[in-house]
This record gives C-alpha cells, sequence and structure tokens, in this order.
C-alpha cells in the first residue's frame, strides 16, 4: 500500500444509529468511534445524506451525535438501525504505533523471519486483554494475539503486518 492509496480517503463505518435522546434530535449511536473522530471528521454520511457534526460526547456505552439539519425525535428515530460513516481521511492522526482498524484489516501478514505468508488480516476481535488478529489464508483461520511479542511490525507504507506466531501456534493451525 502506497501513500498515495493509503490517502485516497474513503467511507468508514463510526457505528450504528440506535436510537433518539430527548426530543430535540440527539442520535444515539451505539459501538461507535470516538467522540474525537466524530469532531474531526466534521461531517458524516447516511445513507447517502451528508450532515454537519455540531457536537459528539459519551454516554453509557453509546454516544450521543448532533447533527445539523436533524432536530426533532421523529427524524432521528427514522433513522434508527442505519450506519453512520466518515471519511477515512478525515479521521484525527495517531499516535505512533495506534492505528485504526480499517488501516489494518486487508494486510497480508508474513512471517517475520521466514517471511512466508500467512494470509490477509480479515478480522480484528477485540477483547479485555489485548485485541486478536483474525488471519485467512484459503480456508484457513489463525488467530494471532495483537501482542507486541508477535506482531513484530506494522508498515502501512510497504502495506505489510509481520508477526513471529508463539511456538507451536503454526502446527496447531497446519492444513
Amino acid at each position: 500500500m502506497s501513500r498515495a492509496c493509503q490517502s485516497r480517503s474513503r467511507l468508514i463505518s463510526l457505528g450504528k444509529i440506535v436510537g433518539a435522546h430527548g426530543l430535540k434530535g440527539a442520535l444515539k449511536i451505539g459501538a461507535a468511534a470516538a467522540p474525537e473522530v466524530f469532531l474531526a471528521v466534521a461531517e458524516v454520511d447516511i445513507n447517502g445524506d451528508r450532515y454537519a457534526v455540531i457536537a459528539a460526547e459519551p454516554r453509557k456505552n453509546q454516544l450521543l451525535l448532533r447533527l445539523e439539519g436533524i432536530a426533532t425525535r421523529d427524524q432521528v428515530e427514522q433513522l434508527v438501525g442505519r450506519e453512520i460513516r466518515g471519511e477515512s481521511s478525515r479521521f484525527p492522526p495517531l499516535p505512533e504505533g495506534e492505528y485504526y482498524w480499517f488501516q489494518l484489516e486487508g494486510l497480508p501478514v508474513r512471517h517475520a523471519e521466514s517471511g512466508e505468508l500467512l494470509g490477509k488480516l480479515t478480522e480484528i476481535i477485540s477483547t479485555p486483554a489485548h485485541d486478536v488478529y483474525v488471519v485467512h489464508k484459503g480456508e484457513r483461520e489463525l488467530l494471532l494475539p495483537a501482542v507486541e511479542e508477535v506482531i513484530i511490525e506494522i508498515n502501512l507504507d510497504e502495506g505489510v503486518i509481520k508477526a513471529l506466531p508463539p511456538e507451536g501456534l503454526l502446527e496447531i493451525y497446519a492444513d
């Protein structure tokens, strides 16, 4: 993946509208991105319609979102169940060594020592201890703990993840 490819913008899911909050058009967003992401993208897409972000704040495992042009509970209720998306190019930069999931999903995962292709990162599972990378190669699925002892390098410029699976793990997942 080159920088040019990386800089191309695309719509990324920020969460799903799960309900209305109050009477003045606040949206409850479930499994949402951080409020800072909503504020940074400044504009969101809901079913092809664009709305400017007025405010975003966390609230009990959800996020409350106020959008320009949505001012009533009835308007929100018509949008319940819809995905809310933002332009990837507008996401705020992360500290070095941190990545958005959309930057990693789809990247090839190679063995850090042999260079062997282990597969493609298809999913990231969040757990209380650490994320788990789901890597697929054909029908084979490999689960890698996303810890620095296993995920040796993430190089977005080259478009690759280098991993050093724990001893014996590859044998367990052998074809």
